[in-house]
């Protein structure tokens, strides 16, 4: 049996208050959002721009990317935890969409400019006007394919949206950058393709999360062909008690309670290094009569261990 010390992923963001102005969302509005879902799901959310109005992003911004902000709010607090501080460069968000990754990464972090960088004319200036609205001090530059890539990089939930070629183009040009912060949604397809990217960059970068070792992946063994690697990250206290979620539940059938989410935290700085013998939880603990069954992830080997409830009683209910 593997000795380790275990990393948890079940970590409390830091509690920012909402700022959204209260919002009436009309039939119509929950027809934009379900059809904007159904081309996530199904990954055609890249064949076309799907930012059509204002209004969508407006829709989106009070919805989605809230969700979008909870996981970023996860991975940031986790990296406050791994004394992680990113380098003093500026800041691009790759397909920033509403540029909630940016904003949710400039309240935890500072960076004196940031650079923003959608397809979509109307996203851009969505995402502009909001980070002058609320980071007023800081400078927009424009985005430059030979330049802006050279210091801190975000990415939120694109990877469903990219074809091979655009991945390989995408990740050229990652090579230069200082940083790397990447988050997706918590489902296998996802989280494998993460995977991929983790394996074609990491001879040029430290793994900083959610890693705790530098290696190839243990999931890309065989034996672990069904396995990927999610973590979930805590919602908000407003989520189960805002009249505005409940009507999101309703409307779209999305569990508020379940946000899954996979990541990968890369840096070309040296970083704090973990234990060789720290092991990070992947997914959730499955409880049976007696014991928990977690599969955790280590520089030595990708395992399951069986712990005994009566010894662990705080897995109860986790």
């Amino acid at each position: 049996m593997l000795a380790v010390s275990f990393f948890s992923c079940c970590i409390d963001a830091r509690n920012f208050h909402s700022k959204l102005l209260s919002m009436t969302f009309s039939h119509e509005d929950w027809q934009q959002l379900q059809h904007l879902r159904a081309q996530f799901l199904d990954r055609r959310a890249g064949h076309l721009d799907y930012w059509t109005t204002p209004r969508v992003l407006e829709l989106y911004e009070h919805t989605f990317a809230q969700r979008i902000a909870w996981k970023w709010q996860h991975v940031l607090a986790e990296l406050l935890q791994l004394r992680w501080q990113p380098p003093a460069l500026p800041l691009l968000d790759w397909g920033c969409g509403t540029g909630i990754a940016a904003r949710t990464f400039l309240r935890y972090f500072h960076s004196s400019s940031v650079t923003l960088y959608d397809r979509s004319t109307l996203a851009l200036k969505f995402s502009q006007e909001k980070i002058r609205s609320e980071f007023p001090h800081i400078t927009l530059l424009p985005f430059d394919e030979r330049t802006s890539f050279c210091g801190i990089v975000l990415l939120s939930h694109i990877i469903t949206e990219l074809s091979d070629s655009a991945l390989d183009t995408l990740l050229t040009q990652l090579r230069s950058a200082a940083a790397i912060l990447w988050v997706e949604s918590g489902d296998r397809y996802a989280s494998r393709k993460l995977i991929e990217v983790r394996e074609a960059l990491r001879t040029s970068f430290h793994i900083v999360a959610p890693c705790t070792h530098q290696g190839a992946c243990g999931l890309l063994l065989p034996e672990h062909r069904a396995h990927w690697c999610h973590h979930f990250a805590k919602p908000p206290q407003e989520a189960f008690t805002q009249a505005r979620w409940a009507d999101f539940k309703a409307h779209l059938g999305i569990d508020l309670s379940d946000l899954p989410l996979s990541y990968l935290v890369l840096d070309k700085h040296p970083i704090h290094v973990l234990s060789s013998d720290t092991a990070r939880l992947i997914g959730r603990a499955r409880l049976y009569k007696g014991y928990a069954l977690l599969l955790a992830c280590s520089a030595h080997a990708w395992q399951s261990i069986a712990l005994r409830l009566a010894s662990f009683p705080r897995l109860i209910g986790r």
